[in-house]
Parts: C-alpha cells; sequence; structure tokens
C-alpha cells in the first residue's frame, strides 16, 4: 500500500468517527431529558386516580387458592411409588 491510500483510509475512518462521536454526543445529550420525561410519565402514574396497580388481577397463581375457590377438593384415587436407585442414577 502506498502513502496515499493509507492517507485515505485514515480520514475515511476520522469521517466516520467523527460523524459517530456527533451522534453518539447528541443522544447522550437527550439522556437527562428522557430521565426527566419518564420521571413525569412515572409521577402521573403514580399519582392519577386510576389505581388498576393496587387492585388483585384476575392472573392465576397455583400456590395461592383463588378468590372463587377457595377450598381445594381432596385428591382420590391417588398412590404413592418409591423411586428406586439405580446403579447409573448415583453420585460417585
Amino acid at each position: 500500500m502506498g502513502f496515499v491510500t493509507i492517507l485515505i483510509l485514515v480520514l475515511a475512518a476520522l469521517v466516520i468517527l467523527s460523524i459517530l462521536f456527533s451522534i453518539f454526543k447528541f443522544f447522550i445529550g437527550l439522556l437527562p431529558v428522557a430521565i426527566i420525561v419518564a420521571l413525569i410519565i412515572w409521577l402521573l402514574a403514580k399519582f392519577s386516580g386510576n389505581k388498576k396497580d393496587t387492585e388483585k388481577t384476575d392472573s392465576y397463581n397455583p400456590v395461592q387458592p383463588s378468590i372463587n375457590n377457595q377450598k381445594r377438593k381432596k385428591a382420590r384415587n391417588v398412590s404413592v411409588k418409591d423411586v428406586e436407585d439405580k446403579e447409573d442414577n448415583k453420585n460417585g
């Protein structure tokens, strides 16, 4: 490679890096504005009359019984079988 080719490559890299720096500098400059907007939206949602977050949702939780079904039925015809230890499943 000649000197001119290397000079063109370095100048092209310099132009690309300067464009990237200006773009990232613009986005970094907008970061405080984005934080303030997010804070305002959070405050509006927190102090608005909508209490959707505090109410119980209708999502299914298998650990706690639902409101409509407080008692669970007992299992019928259930048997428990011991698991036999096999030689290939033992550790060691």
